[in-house]
Formats: C-alpha cells, sequence, structure tokens
C-alpha cells in the first residue's frame, strides 16, 4: 500500500515542475515579445525621426536656393525691368505675379509620435517641393524678362547706331568746304567706316561705343565748322569796315573838294539883302505926315501948286504919285495931296 502513494507524490512534483516550467517560459516568451515590440516600437520611432530629419535638410537646400535667388542681382535687376524696356510686357507682369506667391509655414521634426512624426514629414517634403518648383520657375521668369529687355536693347541700339550713321553722314557731306580743318572730315569718316561694320552686330557694349564715338567726330566737325564761319564772319566784316572807311574817306575827301566854293560864295549872297533900306524907304513919308496939313490950311492961297509946274512938267496932270515930286529924292518935299488941272 505505500508504493502507489509514493508514486502519486511523484507524480505530482512532476507536474507542478512541468506547470512551473510552462509559466517560466511563457513568461519568457511574454517578455521577449514586450521586448521585441518594444525594440520595433523605438527602431519605427528612429527611422521616422531619421526620415523627418532628411526631409528637413532637404528642404533647408530648397529653400536656401530658392533665398539665394530672390537675394540675388539677377532677381533683384529683372524685377526693377519695367513693361516699356522689353519686347512683350507679359513676361514682366508673369515674373511679378510668381513673385507674390507666399512661402509655406515651417514644420518642425520635434515630435516623439511616430505617427506625428509620419506626418510632419510629408508636409516637409511639400514644402520642398513649393521651394524647388518655384525656384525654377521664378528662375525662368527672370530670364525671360533679362533676355526681354537685351533683345529691345540690341534693337533699339541698333537703331540708333543706324539714325547716327545717316546723321553723320549727312555731315560729312555738307561740311565740305566748310570746316576750319579738314582733319576733322578725315576722322568724321574714319569712325562712319567703324560704326558701318558694326551696325549688324550683337555686342551691345561695342555698338554703344561706336555712336560714342560718332558722336565725338560729329561734334569736332560742327565746332570746325562753327570756327571757319566765325572766321569768314569776322574776315568779312573787316573788308565790310575796310571799305566803308575808303569809302567814306573819299567822300570826305570829294566833299571837302566841292565844299570850299560854297563857303567863299555864301557870304557875297547874304550880304547885299534888299530889305534893310527898304524899311527907311517907307517909313519916311509916313514921318512927314504932320507937314500935311499945313498946306492944308492955307489952301485959298491959288499961287500955291504953281511952284511945281516950273520943274519941267508941261503937261496939265498930276505929278506922278500925287505928291508933286517925280525924281530925285523926295523924301523931303511935303506931301501937297491931289492937285488938279
Amino acid at each position: 500500500m505505500e508504493q502507489p502513494t509514493k508514486t502519486k507524490n511523484a507524480m505530482s512534483k512532476r507536474v507542478i515542475a512541468i506547470i512551473i516550467t510552462a509559466i517560466a517560459v511563457i513568461a519568457i516568451a511574454a517578455g521577449v515579445a514586450l521586448a521585441v515590440h518594444r525594440h520595433h516600437a523605438t527602431s519605427q520611432l528612429t527611422e521616422a525621426k531619421t526620415a523627418c530629419a532628411q526631409a528637413a535638410d532637404r528642404l533647408r537646400v530648397a529653400q536656401n536656393n530658392y533665398n539665394a535667388l530672390i537675394n540675388g542681382d539677377a532677381y533683384k535687376s529683372a524685377v526693377k525691368i519695367t513693361a516699356k524696356q522689353v519686347e512683350d510686357s507679359k513676361v514682366v507682369t508673369t515674373l511679378a505675379k510668381d513673385s507674390e506667391d507666399e512661402a509655406p509655414k515651417m514644420v518642425a521634426c520635434n515630435v516623439d509620435d511616430k505617427t506625428a512624426l509620419e506626418h510632419n514629414t510629408g508636409l516637409i517634403d511639400k514644402n520642398t517641393t513649393w521651394y524647388e518648383t518655384h525656384t525654377k520657375t521664378i528662375d525662368t521668369d527672370v530670364k525671360n524678362v533679362v533676355k526681354a529687355r537685351d533683345t529691345k536693347t540690341l534693337k533699339d541700339t541698333q537703331a540708333a547706331l543706324a539714325k547716327k550713321i545717316t546723321d553723320a553722314k549727312k555731315l560729312y557731306d555738307s561740311s565740305n568746304g566748310k570746316v576750319k580743318d579738314n582733319k576733322t572730315r578725315d576722322a568724321l569718316k574714319k569712325q562712319l567706316d567703324a560704326a558701318d561694320k558694326l551696325k549688324d552686330s550683337k555686342d551691345v557694349k561695342k555698338i554703344k561705343d561706336a555712336q560714342t564715338a560718332l558722336d565725338k567726330a560729329m561734334k569736332t566737325v560742327n565746332n570746325s565748322v562753327k570756327a571757319k564761319s566765325e572766321a569768314d564772319k569776322k574776315a568779312a566784316e573787316e573788308q565790310a569796315r575796310k571799305e566803308a572807311e575808303a569809302q567814306a574817306a573819299a567822300a570826305a575827301q570829294a566833299q571837302q573838294q566841292y565844299v570850299a566854293p560854297q563857303q567863299s560864295y555864301t557870304p557875297t549872297y547874304t550880304a547885299p539883302q534888299y530889305t534893310a533900306p527898304a524899311a527907311p524907304q517907307y517909313t519916311a513919308p509916313q514921318q512927314t505926315t504932320p507937314q500935311y496939313t499945313a498946306p492944308q490950311q492955307t489952301a485959298p492961297k491959288p499961287a500955291a501948286p504953281a511952284a511945281p509946274s516950273t520943274g519941267g512938267n508941261t503937261g496939265g496932270g498930276p505929278v506922278s504919285g500925287g505928291h508933286g515930286c517925280n525924281e530925285g529924292n523926295c523924301s523931303s518935299t511935303p506931301d501937297l495931296g491931289y492937285i488938279p488941272r
């Protein structure tokens, strides 16, 4: 009877040992599983952080490229170009419109959640795409504006040179024989030949230099023309002055020869004026008026009128003038009035 009891006890111990072992194995397995899970989660979080950091690095590069473009001289120069300076104003409008787009907001990787990190990484990648796209777009816009400006500048410069060449040729032809120094025309002709070779050039600087050289040569010719004109005018004025002086001298000499007799004759003509003796001849009889009243008072005497008839007047008429005197100086003879026959 003791043997079965021993067997039961042994079996019970074995079962307990198995159970304990099983529990231990389960516990170990659970611990391992938990450790594995934790390791996997940590690994995923690390990977998410790494991915976000890498995305942020790409964004930073894209931002730097974008900022370098809009802060660069090419962009700053392009945005100052107006529609009047380009051949096609649309390129200026396009650049202005693209430059107005706002940059996206910043997104960080400073989160400890895998899902949040993945979300932020997606936003960062999207922002990177915006910067990269706008960098290319604005760079193209800038190049289009600059190209349009350069094209118009070239055409305008070529047209200006062509006009300058035309003006210079006219000046060269019209100044022939009118310059003080003909070397100025030779220099102008030299610059004309050089400008003709550059009128179709694509080098704006060379075209402008040729135009500047023509301007300088034309100015020299114009100054030479002006100098000769002034010299000719001065010579003409000097010649006119000399001729006027010669004419004045000749006229003065001729006047002296003609005026001398007039000066000697003038006094002989004005001296014997008749008006001097005329006054006393008329006033003298008026002064004898009182002598006329005395004979009128003695009018009854018949012998008074017979005295003048013995002076040679044989006629019976009145004495000439009615004054009783017809010859000699009658100023002292009294006025007897009218004597009847």
